[in-house]
Protein backbone atom coordinates (compact mmCIF):
# COMPACT_ATOMS: atom_id res chain seq x y z
CA UNK A 1 0.00 0.00 0.00
CA UNK A 2 1.32 3.23 -0.93
CA UNK A 3 2.47 5.80 1.94
CA UNK A 4 2.58 2.38 4.01
CA UNK A 5 6.51 1.99 4.41
CA UNK A 6 6.59 5.97 5.42
CA UNK A 7 4.32 5.89 7.84
CA UNK A 8 6.25 3.18 9.32
CA UNK A 9 9.49 4.46 9.16
CA UNK A 10 7.64 7.44 10.64
CA UNK A 11 6.43 5.66 13.66
CA UNK A 12 10.23 4.16 14.38
CA UNK A 13 11.45 7.62 14.56
CA UNK A 14 8.77 8.38 17.37
CA UNK A 15 9.57 5.53 18.88
CA UNK A 16 12.64 5.82 19.25
CA UNK A 17 13.21 9.81 19.29
CA UNK A 18 9.44 11.20 20.35
CA UNK A 19 7.18 12.80 19.62
CA UNK A 20 9.10 16.43 18.77
CA UNK A 21 11.89 14.93 17.19
CA UNK A 22 9.75 12.80 14.13
CA UNK A 23 7.59 16.31 14.12
CA UNK A 24 10.02 19.03 14.16
CA UNK A 25 8.20 22.75 13.07
CA UNK A 26 11.58 23.45 11.15
CA UNK A 27 11.50 20.44 8.14
CA UNK A 28 15.98 20.63 8.33
CA UNK A 29 15.54 19.41 11.93
CA UNK A 30 15.21 15.87 10.82
CA UNK A 31 18.81 16.54 9.36
CA UNK A 32 22.58 16.47 10.73
CA UNK A 33 24.05 19.93 11.59
CA UNK A 34 26.32 19.69 9.01
CA UNK A 35 24.40 18.81 6.32
CA UNK A 36 22.44 21.42 6.91
CA UNK A 37 25.17 23.90 6.59
CA UNK A 38 25.94 22.66 3.18
CA UNK A 39 22.70 22.81 1.35
CA UNK A 40 22.78 25.83 -1.19
CA UNK A 41 19.55 28.28 -0.39
CA UNK A 42 18.19 27.08 -4.07
CA UNK A 43 17.60 23.37 -2.47
CA UNK A 44 15.56 25.14 0.27
CA UNK A 45 12.18 24.70 -1.38
CA UNK A 46 12.89 21.55 -2.63
CA UNK A 47 13.61 20.15 0.80
CA UNK A 48 10.34 21.72 2.13
CA UNK A 49 8.25 20.19 -1.04
CA UNK A 50 9.85 16.36 -0.54
CA UNK A 51 8.79 17.43 3.51
CA UNK A 52 5.10 18.20 2.34
CA UNK A 53 4.79 15.47 0.00
CA UNK A 54 5.82 12.71 2.58
CA UNK A 55 3.75 14.56 5.29
CA UNK A 56 1.32 13.91 2.67
CA UNK A 57 1.97 10.52 1.88
CA UNK A 58 1.74 9.77 5.79
CA UNK A 59 -2.02 10.95 5.90
CA UNK A 60 -3.59 9.16 3.18
CA UNK A 61 -1.95 5.71 4.48
CA UNK A 62 -2.57 7.08 8.30
CA UNK A 63 -6.56 7.93 6.92
CA UNK A 64 -6.90 4.22 5.24
CA UNK A 65 -5.39 2.68 8.52
CA UNK A 66 -7.86 4.94 10.71
CA UNK A 67 -11.26 3.87 8.04
CA UNK A 68 -10.44 0.32 8.78
CA UNK A 69 -9.80 0.49 12.36
CA UNK A 70 -12.82 2.74 12.40
CA UNK A 71 -14.97 -0.07 10.65
CA UNK A 72 -13.93 -2.93 12.29
CA UNK A 73 -14.25 -0.71 16.15
CA UNK A 74 -17.65 -0.18 14.71
CA UNK A 75 -18.52 -3.66 13.95
CA UNK A 76 -17.19 -4.84 17.36
CA UNK A 77 -18.88 -2.55 19.26
CA UNK A 78 -22.34 -3.04 17.44
CA UNK A 79 -21.84 -7.20 18.16
CA UNK A 80 -20.65 -6.70 21.50
CA UNK A 81 -23.52 -4.08 22.49
CA UNK A 82 -26.04 -6.81 23.37
CA UNK A 83 -23.51 -8.89 25.50
CA UNK A 84 -22.29 -5.83 27.55
CA UNK A 85 -25.98 -4.59 27.85
CA UNK A 86 -26.86 -7.91 29.79
CA UNK A 87 -24.18 -8.22 31.62
CA UNK A 88 -24.92 -5.05 32.81
CA UNK A 89 -29.12 -5.36 33.13
CA UNK A 90 -27.71 -8.36 35.04
CA UNK A 91 -25.60 -6.84 37.87
CA UNK A 92 -28.00 -4.12 38.91
CA UNK A 93 -30.24 -4.59 41.73
CA UNK A 94 -33.93 -5.39 41.19
CA UNK A 95 -34.49 -1.80 43.29
CA UNK A 96 -32.42 0.44 40.53
CA UNK A 97 -33.66 -1.49 37.30
CA UNK A 98 -37.34 -0.32 38.99
CA UNK A 99 -36.00 3.61 39.06
CA UNK A 100 -34.95 3.21 35.41
CA UNK A 101 -38.31 1.62 33.98
CA UNK A 102 -39.63 4.98 35.97
CA UNK A 103 -38.09 7.00 34.21
CA UNK A 104 -37.89 5.27 30.96
CA UNK A 105 -41.79 5.63 30.74
CA UNK A 106 -41.23 9.12 29.65
CA UNK A 107 -38.82 9.01 26.69
CA UNK A 108 -40.45 6.39 23.92
CA UNK A 109 -42.53 7.31 20.94
CA UNK A 110 -45.89 5.59 22.75
CA UNK A 111 -45.52 7.80 26.12
CA UNK A 112 -46.51 6.79 29.54
CA UNK A 113 -49.53 4.57 28.38
CA UNK A 114 -47.24 1.62 26.54
CA UNK A 115 -44.49 1.61 28.48
CA UNK A 116 -45.29 -0.86 31.04
CA UNK A 117 -46.92 -3.33 29.15
CA UNK A 118 -44.06 -3.29 26.62
CA UNK A 119 -40.82 -3.74 29.26
CA UNK A 120 -42.99 -6.27 30.95
CA UNK A 121 -43.01 -8.29 27.54
CA UNK A 122 -38.76 -8.37 27.56
CA UNK A 123 -38.39 -11.08 29.86
CA UNK A 124 -39.85 -12.75 33.27
CA UNK A 125 -37.09 -10.69 35.28
CA UNK A 126 -38.56 -7.16 33.99
CA UNK A 127 -42.28 -8.33 33.88
CA UNK A 128 -41.85 -9.28 37.54
CA UNK A 129 -40.02 -5.95 38.35
CA UNK A 130 -42.56 -3.66 36.10
CA UNK A 131 -45.64 -5.35 38.16
CA UNK A 132 -44.07 -4.58 41.54
CA UNK A 133 -43.49 -0.77 40.01
CA UNK A 134 -47.42 0.66 40.88
CA UNK A 135 -45.87 4.01 38.76
CA UNK A 136 -46.08 1.67 35.52
CA UNK A 137 -49.44 1.14 35.12
CA UNK A 138 -50.64 4.82 35.96
CA UNK A 139 -51.13 6.01 32.24
CA UNK A 140 -54.71 5.15 31.56
CA UNK A 141 -56.42 5.93 28.09
CA UNK A 142 -59.66 5.14 26.44
CA UNK A 143 -58.50 2.84 23.37
CA UNK A 144 -57.75 0.15 26.43
CA UNK A 145 -60.54 -2.73 27.13
CA UNK A 146 -62.01 -2.45 29.95
CA UNK A 147 -60.02 -5.67 31.06
CA UNK A 148 -57.02 -3.54 31.08
CA UNK A 149 -58.23 -0.73 32.66
CA UNK A 150 -59.30 -2.29 35.79
CA UNK A 151 -55.62 -4.46 35.93
CA UNK A 152 -54.27 -1.04 35.51
CA UNK A 153 -55.78 0.21 37.83
CA UNK A 154 -55.23 -2.90 40.37
CA UNK A 155 -51.14 -2.78 39.95
CA UNK A 156 -51.36 1.18 40.15
CA UNK A 157 -52.51 0.50 43.82
CA UNK A 158 -53.63 3.88 45.10
CA UNK A 159 -51.42 6.43 43.28
CA UNK A 160 -52.20 9.44 40.79
CA UNK A 161 -53.72 8.56 37.48
CA UNK A 162 -53.03 10.10 34.16
CA UNK A 163 -56.54 9.69 31.97
CA UNK A 164 -56.54 9.90 28.31
CA UNK A 165 -59.95 10.60 26.27
CA UNK A 166 -59.76 10.77 22.58
CA UNK A 167 -61.79 12.22 19.45
CA UNK A 168 -64.85 9.63 18.70
CA UNK A 169 -63.63 7.08 21.40
CA UNK A 170 -66.50 5.05 23.77
CA UNK A 171 -66.46 7.47 26.56
CA UNK A 172 -69.20 6.12 28.21
CA UNK A 173 -67.72 2.78 29.07
CA UNK A 174 -64.42 4.32 29.61
CA UNK A 175 -65.62 6.59 32.53
CA UNK A 176 -67.94 3.79 34.18
CA UNK A 177 -64.74 1.36 34.38
CA UNK A 178 -62.83 4.26 35.95
CA UNK A 179 -65.55 6.37 37.86
CA UNK A 180 -64.59 5.06 41.14
CA UNK A 181 -60.83 6.36 40.75
CA UNK A 182 -62.08 9.75 40.07
CA UNK A 183 -60.32 11.00 43.65
CA UNK A 184 -56.94 9.73 41.96
CA UNK A 185 -57.21 11.70 38.87
CA UNK A 186 -54.04 13.76 38.54
CA UNK A 187 -53.97 14.55 34.78
CA UNK A 188 -57.43 14.71 32.13
CA UNK A 189 -57.19 14.86 28.68
CA UNK A 190 -60.35 15.42 27.40
CA UNK A 191 -60.89 15.21 23.89
CA UNK A 192 -64.14 13.89 23.12
CA UNK A 193 -66.99 16.20 22.37
CA UNK A 194 -69.54 14.84 24.91
CA UNK A 195 -66.67 13.58 27.82
CA UNK A 196 -67.89 16.50 29.78
CA UNK A 197 -71.63 16.19 29.57
CA UNK A 198 -70.85 12.26 30.55
CA UNK A 199 -69.04 12.84 33.53
CA UNK A 200 -71.15 15.12 34.49
CA UNK A 201 -73.70 12.58 34.31
CA UNK A 202 -72.24 9.63 35.83
CA UNK A 203 -71.41 12.38 38.94
CA UNK A 204 -67.15 12.31 38.32
CA UNK A 205 -67.58 16.49 39.28
CA UNK A 206 -64.73 15.96 42.32
CA UNK A 207 -61.48 15.72 41.48
CA UNK A 208 -59.64 16.61 44.49
CA UNK A 209 -56.35 15.31 43.11
CA UNK A 210 -56.07 17.10 39.66
CA UNK A 211 -53.42 19.05 38.85
CA UNK A 212 -53.32 18.85 34.91
CA UNK A 213 -55.92 19.55 32.43
CA UNK A 214 -56.15 19.67 28.58
CA UNK A 215 -59.33 20.81 26.48
CA UNK A 216 -60.26 20.94 23.10
CA UNK A 217 -63.89 22.96 24.29
CA UNK A 218 -65.28 26.70 25.20
CA UNK A 219 -67.14 24.88 27.90
CA UNK A 220 -65.45 23.36 30.79
CA UNK A 221 -67.62 21.33 33.44
CA UNK A 222 -68.19 22.64 36.77
CA UNK A 223 -65.63 20.64 38.42
CA UNK A 224 -64.08 20.55 41.39
CA UNK A 225 -60.38 21.05 41.17
CA UNK A 226 -59.02 22.51 44.36
CA UNK A 227 -55.27 22.07 42.99
CA UNK A 228 -55.34 22.81 39.29
CA UNK A 229 -51.49 23.97 38.35
CA UNK A 230 -51.04 23.05 34.61
CA UNK A 231 -53.70 23.19 32.04
CA UNK A 232 -53.56 23.58 28.07
CA UNK A 233 -56.46 24.21 25.05
CA UNK A 234 -57.64 24.86 22.24
CA UNK A 235 -59.23 27.58 22.21
CA UNK A 236 -58.72 30.81 24.30
CA UNK A 237 -62.63 30.37 26.01
CA UNK A 238 -61.19 27.08 27.82
CA UNK A 239 -59.38 29.42 30.38
CA UNK A 240 -61.77 32.19 30.26
CA UNK A 241 -63.46 33.42 33.66
CA UNK A 242 -62.24 30.57 34.87
CA UNK A 243 -61.39 31.01 39.08
CA UNK A 244 -58.10 28.49 38.88
CA UNK A 245 -56.41 31.06 36.38
CA UNK A 246 -54.58 32.54 39.55
CA UNK A 247 -53.15 28.76 40.13
CA UNK A 248 -51.90 28.58 36.72
CA UNK A 249 -48.24 27.18 36.40
CA UNK A 250 -47.81 25.78 32.96
CA UNK A 251 -50.04 26.85 30.12
CA UNK A 252 -50.34 25.44 26.64
CA UNK A 253 -52.84 27.35 24.49
CA UNK A 254 -53.66 26.76 20.60
CA UNK A 255 -55.23 29.69 18.75
CA UNK A 256 -56.60 30.03 15.16
CA UNK A 257 -58.68 32.03 12.93
CA UNK A 258 -60.68 35.31 14.07
CA UNK A 259 -59.94 34.99 18.35
CA UNK A 260 -59.96 38.26 20.21
CA UNK A 261 -56.08 39.69 20.98
CA UNK A 262 -57.82 41.75 24.24
CA UNK A 263 -59.77 38.64 25.54
CA UNK A 264 -56.70 36.90 25.11
CA UNK A 265 -54.66 38.97 27.42
CA UNK A 266 -57.13 39.97 29.76
CA UNK A 267 -57.36 35.83 30.70
CA UNK A 268 -53.52 35.88 30.68
CA UNK A 269 -52.63 38.62 32.64
CA UNK A 270 -55.02 36.86 35.52
CA UNK A 271 -52.67 33.97 35.16
CA UNK A 272 -50.52 35.35 37.98
CA UNK A 273 -48.41 32.83 39.10
CA UNK A 274 -47.64 31.78 35.35
CA UNK A 275 -44.16 30.33 34.91
CA UNK A 276 -43.96 28.03 31.65
CA UNK A 277 -46.58 29.71 29.00
CA UNK A 278 -46.82 27.81 25.49
CA UNK A 279 -48.70 29.62 22.72
CA UNK A 280 -49.36 28.05 18.73
CA UNK A 281 -50.71 30.71 16.48
CA UNK A 282 -52.04 28.88 13.76
CA UNK A 283 -53.74 31.45 10.83
CA UNK A 284 -55.05 33.70 12.85
CA UNK A 285 -56.57 37.05 11.59
CA UNK A 286 -57.35 40.75 13.83
CA UNK A 287 -60.41 42.22 14.00
CA UNK A 288 -61.77 45.46 13.06
CA UNK A 289 -60.63 47.71 15.65
CA UNK A 290 -57.48 47.99 16.64
CA UNK A 291 -55.91 46.10 19.62
CA UNK A 292 -54.58 48.12 22.70
CA UNK A 293 -53.79 47.26 26.03
CA UNK A 294 -55.44 48.18 29.15
CA UNK A 295 -54.76 51.08 31.56
CA UNK A 296 -54.24 48.18 34.69
CA UNK A 297 -51.78 45.94 31.87
CA UNK A 298 -48.75 45.21 34.10
CA UNK A 299 -45.56 47.04 32.57
CA UNK A 300 -43.39 45.62 29.79
CA UNK A 301 -40.64 43.52 31.07
CA UNK A 302 -42.10 43.10 34.83
CA UNK A 303 -43.19 39.58 35.30
CA UNK A 304 -40.71 37.28 35.50
CA UNK A 305 -41.36 33.65 34.61
CA UNK A 306 -39.42 30.57 33.51
CA UNK A 307 -40.03 30.09 30.26
CA UNK A 308 -42.47 31.66 27.24
CA UNK A 309 -42.88 29.98 23.94
CA UNK A 310 -44.18 31.26 20.73
CA UNK A 311 -44.95 29.32 17.44
CA UNK A 312 -46.12 30.49 14.41
CA UNK A 313 -48.06 29.24 11.36
CA UNK A 314 -49.15 31.30 8.65
CA UNK A 315 -48.65 34.77 7.46
CA UNK A 316 -50.25 36.38 9.95
CA UNK A 317 -47.65 39.46 10.88
CA UNK A 318 -50.76 42.04 12.17
CA UNK A 319 -51.94 39.33 14.56
CA UNK A 320 -48.51 38.25 16.17
CA UNK A 321 -47.35 42.06 16.25
CA UNK A 322 -50.56 42.45 18.15
CA UNK A 323 -49.93 38.67 20.18
CA UNK A 324 -46.21 40.39 21.06
CA UNK A 325 -47.95 43.60 22.64
CA UNK A 326 -49.84 41.48 25.06
CA UNK A 327 -46.62 39.23 26.28
CA UNK A 328 -44.34 41.95 26.28
CA UNK A 329 -45.41 42.02 30.37
CA UNK A 330 -43.05 38.91 30.73
CA UNK A 331 -39.52 38.87 31.74
CA UNK A 332 -38.96 35.14 30.92
CA UNK A 333 -35.80 33.16 31.57
CA UNK A 334 -35.96 31.51 28.36
CA UNK A 335 -37.49 32.60 25.08
CA UNK A 336 -38.52 30.39 22.33
CA UNK A 337 -39.68 31.53 18.65
CA UNK A 338 -40.82 29.11 16.31
CA UNK A 339 -41.70 30.98 12.76
CA UNK A 340 -43.30 28.73 9.74
CA UNK A 341 -43.80 32.26 7.85
CA UNK A 342 -42.07 33.82 4.46
CA UNK A 343 -40.07 36.55 5.57
CA UNK A 344 -39.33 35.13 9.56
CA UNK A 345 -37.51 38.66 10.26
CA UNK A 346 -40.42 40.68 10.31
CA UNK A 347 -42.22 38.48 13.30
CA UNK A 348 -39.51 39.85 15.92
CA UNK A 349 -41.17 43.20 16.55
CA UNK A 350 -44.13 44.38 18.41
CA UNK A 351 -46.35 47.51 17.13
CA UNK A 352 -43.78 49.71 17.83
CA UNK A 353 -41.00 48.28 16.62
CA UNK A 354 -39.85 47.09 20.12
CA UNK A 355 -37.88 43.73 19.56
CA UNK A 356 -40.01 41.14 20.94
CA UNK A 357 -37.72 38.35 22.04
CA UNK A 358 -36.76 39.51 25.30
CA UNK A 359 -35.20 36.91 27.75
CA UNK A 360 -31.72 35.45 29.55
CA UNK A 361 -31.87 33.07 26.84
CA UNK A 362 -33.41 33.14 23.41
CA UNK A 363 -33.64 30.67 20.77
CA UNK A 364 -34.95 31.26 17.67
CA UNK A 365 -36.17 28.48 14.96
CA UNK A 366 -37.15 29.18 11.43
CA UNK A 367 -36.77 27.28 8.50
CA UNK A 368 -37.28 29.85 5.86
CA UNK A 369 -34.79 32.31 4.68
CA UNK A 370 -32.92 34.66 7.24
CA UNK A 371 -30.40 37.02 7.98
CA UNK A 372 -29.21 35.23 11.16
CA UNK A 373 -26.39 37.62 11.29
CA UNK A 374 -28.19 40.76 11.37
CA UNK A 375 -31.26 39.30 13.29
CA UNK A 376 -28.44 38.54 15.92
CA UNK A 377 -27.41 42.01 16.01
CA UNK A 378 -30.48 43.72 16.65
CA UNK A 379 -31.47 41.45 19.13
CA UNK A 380 -28.41 42.37 21.00
CA UNK A 381 -28.72 45.39 20.58
CA UNK A 382 -32.29 45.88 21.80
CA UNK A 383 -31.77 43.03 24.62
CA UNK A 384 -29.67 43.98 27.43
CA UNK A 385 -30.06 40.64 29.36
CA UNK A 386 -29.54 38.06 26.96
CA UNK A 387 -26.66 35.55 28.00
CA UNK A 388 -27.26 32.49 25.58
CA UNK A 389 -28.23 32.45 21.86
CA UNK A 390 -29.55 29.94 19.68
CA UNK A 391 -30.56 29.91 16.06
CA UNK A 392 -32.07 26.88 14.74
CA UNK A 393 -32.04 28.29 10.78
CA UNK A 394 -31.50 25.73 8.58
CA UNK A 395 -31.62 28.44 5.07
CA UNK A 396 -29.87 31.58 7.77
CA UNK A 397 -27.17 33.04 6.07
CA UNK A 398 -23.82 33.64 7.69
CA UNK A 399 -21.83 36.27 8.24
CA UNK A 400 -19.64 36.74 4.87
CA UNK A 401 -23.00 37.10 2.62
CA UNK A 402 -23.49 40.25 1.34
CA UNK A 403 -26.19 42.18 2.99
CA UNK A 404 -26.81 46.27 2.84
CA UNK A 405 -25.96 46.32 6.45
CA UNK A 406 -22.68 45.24 7.20
CA UNK A 407 -22.19 44.47 11.15
CA UNK A 408 -19.20 46.82 12.35
CA UNK A 409 -17.67 46.77 15.54
CA UNK A 410 -20.05 47.29 18.23
CA UNK A 411 -22.42 44.47 16.60
CA UNK A 412 -19.48 42.26 16.94
CA UNK A 413 -18.09 43.68 20.23
CA UNK A 414 -22.13 42.87 21.94
CA UNK A 415 -21.65 39.33 19.91
CA UNK A 416 -18.53 38.86 22.23
CA UNK A 417 -20.70 39.93 25.22
CA UNK A 418 -22.66 37.07 25.62
CA UNK A 419 -22.02 33.44 27.40
CA UNK A 420 -23.37 30.95 24.66
CA UNK A 421 -23.73 31.21 20.85
CA UNK A 422 -25.04 28.26 18.61
CA UNK A 423 -26.03 27.74 15.86
CA UNK A 424 -27.53 24.47 14.67
CA UNK A 425 -28.77 23.29 11.50
CA UNK A 426 -27.41 26.09 9.68
CA UNK A 427 -26.98 24.35 6.47
CA UNK A 428 -26.24 28.06 4.02
CA UNK A 429 -23.21 28.77 6.53
CA UNK A 430 -19.97 27.02 5.01
CA UNK A 431 -16.92 26.66 6.38
CA UNK A 432 -15.76 30.22 5.53
CA UNK A 433 -18.65 31.35 7.53
CA UNK A 434 -17.62 29.47 10.19
CA UNK A 435 -13.86 30.42 10.30
CA UNK A 436 -14.90 34.05 10.44
CA UNK A 437 -17.41 33.83 13.12
CA UNK A 438 -14.42 32.03 15.17
CA UNK A 439 -11.75 34.22 14.55
CA UNK A 440 -14.23 37.50 14.86
CA UNK A 441 -15.38 36.30 18.12
CA UNK A 442 -12.66 33.98 19.56
CA UNK A 443 -9.28 35.03 18.61
CA UNK A 444 -9.59 38.79 18.68
CA UNK A 445 -7.07 41.14 19.76
CA UNK A 446 -10.18 42.94 22.63
CA UNK A 447 -11.35 40.43 25.29
CA UNK A 448 -13.69 37.74 24.62
CA UNK A 449 -16.25 36.81 27.57
CA UNK A 450 -17.56 34.19 25.45
CA UNK A 451 -17.78 30.78 26.94
CA UNK A 452 -18.81 28.77 23.98
CA UNK A 453 -19.44 29.12 20.18
CA UNK A 454 -21.38 25.59 19.06
CA UNK A 455 -21.69 24.78 15.46
CA UNK A 456 -23.99 21.57 15.38
CA UNK A 457 -25.22 19.88 12.93
CA UNK A 458 -24.22 22.28 9.60
CA UNK A 459 -24.10 20.23 6.79
CA UNK A 460 -21.13 22.27 4.79
CA UNK A 461 -19.23 22.42 7.89
CA UNK A 462 -16.68 18.89 8.21
CA UNK A 463 -15.44 17.48 11.17
CA UNK A 464 -11.66 18.00 9.96
CA UNK A 465 -12.23 21.69 9.03
CA UNK A 466 -13.59 22.21 12.80
CA UNK A 467 -10.86 20.54 14.59
CA UNK A 468 -7.79 22.52 12.47
CA UNK A 469 -10.29 25.87 13.54
CA UNK A 470 -10.23 24.20 16.71
CA UNK A 471 -6.29 24.29 17.29
CA UNK A 472 -6.12 27.67 16.52
CA UNK A 473 -8.97 29.49 18.63
CA UNK A 474 -9.23 26.46 21.20
CA UNK A 475 -11.78 24.93 23.24
CA UNK A 476 -14.39 27.64 23.39
CA UNK A 477 -15.85 26.27 19.93
CA UNK A 478 -17.75 23.32 20.27
CA UNK A 479 -19.61 21.54 17.50
CA UNK A 480 -21.61 18.25 16.83
CA UNK A 481 -22.01 16.85 13.38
Amino acid sequence: MEGLDDLLNLLTRVKHNGWDDAFPDNPFDNYSTETKRDLPPSRHLLTFMNAIEEARTCMRALNEAQRRVGKRLRCLRRLGKPLVLEHGIKRLPDEVMAIIFEMGRHFIGGGPYEFGVCVSHVSRRFRRIALATPLLWTAIRDSYPENQIREFVSRSRQLDLVVGMTVHSSARSFLKALKNTSHRWSSLDIIEDNADYLMEKLGITDLPRLRQLTYSHPHVPMFSLPRPSQAGGWRWEVFSGKWFLSQLTHVELHISGDELIEEIAATIHRMTNLQDLSLKLENCTVGEEEFELSDDAPEPHSVPIDRLAVTIFGDMREYAVSMFNALMHFRPSTVELSIHSSRPEMFLYNSTDGYFPYGSAIKLHTPQMIDVMVALADLLQSCDIVKTVHFDAPMGSGPLQWRWRGLDSDDWERIRSLDHLRFMNCDQFTESDVEALARNILQTEVESRIQSLEINSCKLVSEDFLLGLHDEVGDRLKWTL
